[in-house]
């Protein structure tokens, strides 16, 4: 999955991440992505107030609706550290 902050600010665009509550970083593999209920993606590596950690092919499985980021997390496949109501939230730029 190349260029995760690319792809996520393109599914982000014209959504309203201020439903986040806080800050999200994920960590898919070797790329980061920062998002803050702003509206601002990068790839920093900052603290966030929910941490998700997943592998890119779950990922992508999430991001084209085969899974859902609820079923990755009950199956250990998504991992999410600090406030799980943000994580919750993530549905509105992760999927399509």
């Amino acid at each position: 999955m190349d260029n995760l902050v690319e792809i996520i600010t393109q599914n982000a665009e014209g959504k309203d991440l201020s439903v986040l509550g806080g800050t999200v970083k994920l960590v898919v593999d070797d790329q980061i992505v920062f998002v803050t209920p702003e509206g601002d993606i990068s790839g920093s590596d900052n603290d966030a107030d929910c941490t998700m950690t997943i592998d890119s092919e779950t990922m992508q499985a999430i991001m084209n609706g085969e899974t859902s980021g609820q079923a990755a997390f009950m199956t250990g496949k998504l991992k999410v550290a600090g406030d799980m109501s943000i994580a919750l939230k993530t549905q509105a730029f992760l999927g399509n």
